[in-house]
């Protein structure tokens, strides 16, 4: 009896769950036991030589969950827009932008990702190429967003340092809600008022050195 070949999008589909399955495994048990391909297999309902089919390698599988991540940041940078009419106003909506991404559960877990596959000396030269070009294309995507939130007049170590303050403002909140224990009452409340006082606090800096 022959077997029906699997569809553009049931491959597409079996890909994408594979990375979800991925990340989930990191998320819950961390990268040394999360990475693990029978894990992930197991996770995904596949057996690894269907990992092995679409990713070829378990640093294959890794490299595809980056990609997955570049994917999600220049999805809501480019969806975002920044109309403000003040320095507050424009900071917040910053601030919210860069939050949709950076204080992601898969933020953390590809950030696990990358320092391993980074400071392995096994990982080949072609997965650091791919993963430079993927890291100057998210950060074109953040400058874009920078000089409409702040100007394109202002200062790029200004520029620079508003944005790693909101990075890690935003992979603080996973950082927490990932240590708190259940102990934090009302996150989205208390981060909606961080938020706010965050914008507060940067605008009147850069209403003096934008």
């Amino acid at each position: 009896m022959s077997t029906k070949p699997a569809s553009a999008k049931d491959e597409r589909d079996t890909k994408q769950r594979v990375i979800e399955s991925a990340l989930e495994c990191i998320i819950e048990q961390g990268f040394y036991r999360g990475s693990s391909t029978n894990e992930i297999a197991r996770q995904a309902g596949v057996t690894w030589g269907v990992i092995q089919h679409y990713f070829g390698t378990r640093e294959g599988l890794m490299l595809a969950v980056l990609q997955n991540g570049t994917e999600h940041l220049e999805r809501v940078v480019a969806e975002a827009h920044i109309d403000g009419g003040t320095a507050k106003e424009r900071l917040a909506q910053l601030i919210d932008v860069l939050v949709t991404h950076y204080a992601r559960p898969e933020y953390m877990a590809s950030l696990q990702i990358l320092l391993n596959l980074e400071h392995d000396p096994r990982t080949s030269e072609e997965v650091r190429e791919t993963m430079r070009v993927a890291s100057e294309r998210s950060q074109a995507n953040i400058n874009r967003l920078l000089r409409e939130a702040l100007g394109p007049e202002t200062a790029a170590d200004l520029a620079g340092t508003i944005f790693l303050v909101i990075r890690g403002f935003g992979f603080s909140q996973q950082l927490t809600e990932s240590i708190a224990y259940g102990s934090a009452r009302h996150p989205q409340a208390r981060l909606a008022r961080q938020r706010a006082l965050l914008a507060e606090v940067l605008a009147p800096y850069f209403e003096q050195h934008g």
